[in-house]
């Protein structure tokens, strides 16, 4: 791809448009859009009919947006993204604006009738009888419902200036209209109502408070002196964000407090309150990861923060880490526990050059057919290189079988990985079959999995929901032995539970006890989280057994209910593995789970895992694996669920269970923060369920309306 530097935005006139029409309002209005297929037609459709020019300037969109704001009359730009402010400010310097008049309306937004004629009555006027900007205020819809209250009505907003006489801040987010003279107020609003859900306002929040977090951390750094002058209500809130709010305890709470009770959020009902607690959670993230940017700025000895893409032309929720390769936190030590093996790796010393596009299409294109046998990857370029320079029969520290001895199969399933993927295969060198199953990578993840020495195959994803990748490779690939152990990439084997594995499959393992030894087809293996640099001991986060050795012949993951596309991806989440033949028994030793580099990571993995839990919820968790508090572990964690699904303020039990109950403080400040975390989790889940119970109902009472023949 071109570079954002050099290359011309790319212009798509459709007939009729542009300098073709007739000037009729003396106002351009400029929609800056990423994949906004589900918003775009109700912003156009409030503009297209009286503004003179409507421009759409889009961040490389993978869904329909173009050709909807193509279809509908709009003159279509393409630029890579730039960030929010840069993007907008491209926009006013390189568009061909003709009017004297600039709108800026996000595709998430509609103009009013009354806001249009407001606008009109100001642009036919001269010049020198008007203000040179205006404030707009947004009424906020959530859920369906107006935010009538909440601190977010009224909400004022720069965006109808004079061409040529404004521009905004550098600012990654939340960025400010400075405008070069006087400003004024119009007295009609627009709407604001996003429509894409509450995983999408999540995943959007997740990312303006990692880019919140960080320009807090620059303007501290900068001090005032520097900062740029902004209208006097802008600026006290940002004072306060600056100054106050970062030091205050309990961030997150006295947001809710301000919203809920002091601006009256309580008269906007249930809604108002999730609106209030989802946005007093955001304030908690951008305290967690200021303090997250603050350690490693101390770790770093005063070096800047690692920079990282971000903003909307990232699919939704999948920013990058905030820490640099691998799976190491900057300066962040891992204390070593018994069975614990050797400490973090360092990050690999070569990464693959991204696969060409002719590469990816012919590797992701599917070859197997209905019941017939996938093939592996055809071996990359580049892979023979890398794997000289990666050497992947050099083990890591300890005493681990020898390389390639052990005839088990280690499944590994994956999607760009490239990070993770080569010291999580390093750790499973001593086996004689390493399989990645890949879900079309557009990173190095494929080459460095085969320089690894692993057999890498796809699996395309239905959005039926089933079979899921790790059932469809236990059924579908040719392995070379009778027992697979399926690890994560973000999950590292041990020199004890490679040893302890070696003697199951070898038919010399004796387990010491008993009761734990199972029916000798599969084995549950506990695993230790990894959380801020810690080894997470409470918060229900240890033990974690799950069965994940096992004959492949006789064990497959459970089905909830008859879910579809749960919204969790292509991977089995919480589901467990059953054996056909019994009983799995218990083994020893651990694995370790470096799953959450940062919080950004954390938010965006259980995003995807509350819209699991609202299917799940709607399918009464009736699954394989049944609900018993005198069961396996696995049994009582879902009886203990089930049970916990009837009771009320379930985020704030789930916080005292987790602290208390499961000795999160323990954990110290990292299991304060977890189990923090933990509550947000059962909100968004519930949330996220009656969203679905509405939506459903909605979709219902439409249905009936069409039979009844009444106009919807």
């Amino acid at each position: 791809m071109t570079t954002v530097d050099s290359a011309p935005a790319r212009m798509d006139v459709p007939a009729g448009s542009g300098a073709a029409r007739t000037r009729r309002s003396n106002i351009e209005v400029i929609v800056p859009t990423f994949n906004e297929e589900i918003n775009l037609p109700h912003a156009l459709r409030s503009v297209m009919g009286w503004a003179d020019v409507v421009h759409v300037v889009d961040s490389e969109s993978t869904d329909a947006t173009r050709t909807i704001a193509e279809e509908m009359g709009a003159r279509v730009a393409v630029r890579p993204w730039l960030g929010y402010a840069a993007q907008k400010n491209w926009a006013l310097d390189n568009l061909p604006l003709a009017s004297d008049w600039v709108f800026i309306l996000d595709a998430d937004e509609a103009v009013t009738p009354e806001l249009r004629d407001e606008m009109l009555a100001i642009a036919g006027r001269p010049l020198a009888e008007t203000q040179t900007g205006y404030y707009v205020n947004r009424l906020t819809f959530f859920l369906g419902k107006a935010i009538w209250r909440c601190g977010y009505f009224p909400s004022y907003n720069m965006r109808l200036f004079r061409r040529g006489a404004a521009r905004y801040e550098a600012r990654e987010v939340h960025e400010h209209v400075r405008v070069e003279g006087h400003t004024g107020r119009l007295n009609a609003m627009m709407l604001h109502e996003d429509r894409r859900g509450l995983e999408h306002f999540i995943a959007k929040h997740n990312r303006y408070s990692t880019l919140e977090a960080r320009e807090l951390r620059r303007e501290q750094a900068q001090g005032a002196a520097d900062l740029p002058e902004l209208e006097r209500g802008i600026a006290w809130r940002r004072w306060l964000k600056r100054h106050i709010l970062p030091r205050l305890p309990l961030s997150g709470l006295w947001r809710f407090l301000y919203m809920y009770v002091l601006r009256l959020g309580f008269l906007d009902g249930a809604t108002g309150l999730r609106f209030c607690l989802l946005l007093a959670t955001y304030d908690l993230f951008i305290s967690l990861k200021l303090a997250e940017l603050r350690a490693l700025g101390a770790a770093g000895a005063g070096a800047a923060a690692p920079k990282r893409p971000g903003g909307l032309a990232l699919p939704e929720g999948q920013m990058m880490p905030t820490t640099g390769g691998g799976v190491q936190t900057a300066g962040v030590g891992v204390a070593p526990g018994p069975k614990m093996g050797a400490p973090m790796p360092a990050p690999p010393r070569s990464v693959a050059r991204e696969p060409s596009s002719e590469w990816i299409a012919a590797v992701h294109a599917p070859r197997a057919g209905a019941g017939e046998r996938p093939t592996p990857d055809p071996r990359h370029p580049e892979a023979d290189r890398l794997a000289a320079e990666l050497e992947p029969a050099r083990m890591p520290p300890g005493v681990w079988p020898a390389h390639g001895s052990v005839p088990v199969s280690i499944l590994v399933p994956v999607k760009n990985e490239k990070r993770n993927i080569v010291e999580c295969l390093r750790r499973c060198g001593w086996a004689n079959e390493l399989v990645v199953v890949d879900s079309q990578s557009v990173d190095p993840t494929g080459p460095l999995s085969q320089a690894m020495g692993a057999d890498v195959y796809q699996f395309h994803y239905s959005k039926e929901g089933w079979p899921k990748k790790k059932n469809w490779a236990i059924e579908a690939v040719p392995w070379k032995n009778e027992w697979v152990m399926i690890l994560d990439a973000d999950e590292y084997m041990t020199p004890e539970l490679a040893e302890e594995i070696r003697r199951v499959v070898t038919g010399t393992y004796v387990s010491r006890d008993a009761s734990k030894a199972g029916c000798g087809d599969g084995y549950w293996v506990n695993r230790r989280f990894m959380f801020f640099g810690h080894w997470l001991r409470g918060c229900g986060y240890y033990p974690s057994w799950n069965v994940r050795l096992f004959k492949h012949a006789v064990g497959r993951y459970e089905r909830i209910g008859t879910l579809g596309d749960t919204g969790s991806g292509d991977n089995e989440v919480h589901e467990h593995i059953v054996l056909s033949t019994g009983r799995a028994g218990y083994l020893e030793n651990e694995f370790l789970h470096y799953a959450y580099p940062d919080l950004t990571a954390w938010i965006e993995k259980h995003n995807r895992y509350t819209t699991w839990e609202a299917h799940a919820m709607e399918a009464k968790d009736e699954g394989a694996v049944r609900a018993r508090f005198f069961g396996e572990p696995i049994e009582r964690r879902r009886a203990l669920k089930r049970f916990a699904r009837g009771l009320p303020f379930r985020p704030t039990l789930r916080f005292l269970y987790a602290y208390f109950g499961q000795q999160g403080w323990r954990d110290g400040y990292p299991g304060f923060v977890m189990c923090r975390l933990l509550a947000w989790y059962e909100f968004v889940s519930i949330a996220k369920y009656r969203e679905r119970k509405s939506l459903a109902s909605a979709e219902a009472a439409d249905q009936g309306a069409m039979q009844g023949g009444r106009p919807l």
